[in-house]
């Protein structure tokens, strides 16, 4: 009988420390796959749009390892920003400028088998989201009562003390005025050349 140097119900417990497999370490796994497999996606396609489209995705589960983070206004911001603001800018651009959105996608995968997919997806994370999950009722807080109020929180966003955010506000709004200008130029542009 060959004897093997190492106990595997030792290195199996080794490696269960290592990587935790409650539900919210499991989520994360699951969306930090996403994140790769779309960031890898939006450079890796030929497509312009399509590489858009991925970085869409990337940006959105993004958002979502922000809410398992309970960072929730990074989250947000994440969405009005990079989704709601530059990508679509972006996206806008490319549509406006080229004949890209004419037989950019062209799909492979039958549309039945895609809607169903992403229909069944979306039902999980509807009732996932709908039933109470363990970890977070038995979380207790430890900020103030009114820590999270909305005065407060408006109080902190356009504040000018040492720990407001009036200076990146701003910031984000300028990007946003920049990008929309560069969008419309560049779409100018290309109207003018025609």
């Amino acid at each position: 009988m060959l004897s093997l140097p190492f106990n595997v119900s030792q290195l199996l417990s080794q490696a269960g420390a290592m990587f935790p497999t409650g539900p919210m370490d499991i989520a994360f796994y699951a969306v930090a796959f996403i994140i790769i497999v779309t960031a890898i996606l939006t450079v890796v396609v030929r497509n312009v749009l399509q590489s858009a489209v991925f970085l869409i995705f990337s940006f959105l589960v993004t958002a979502i390892l922000y809410l398992l983070l309970h960072a929730e206004f990074v989250a947000l911001a994440q969405v009005m920003v990079y989704v709601g603001g530059v990508v679509i800018f972006v996206v806008f651009t490319i549509l406006l400028t080229s004949h890209l959105g004419e037989d950019a996608f062209n799909v492979r995968i039958p549309k039945i088998f895609a809607a169903c997919t992403l229909s069944l997806a979306f039902a999980f994370v509807m009732i996932r989201c709908i039933l109470p999950v363990k970890e977070l009722a038995t979380v207790t807080t430890t900020a103030p009562a009114d820590y999270s109020s909305l005065h407060n929180f408006a109080l902190r966003l356009l504040g000018y003390g040492a720990d407001s955010f009036i200076i990146p506000f701003e910031v984000v709004s300028v990007l946003l005025l920049m990008t929309l200008i560069c969008a419309i130029t560049v779409a100018r542009k290309g109207k003018g050349e025609k």
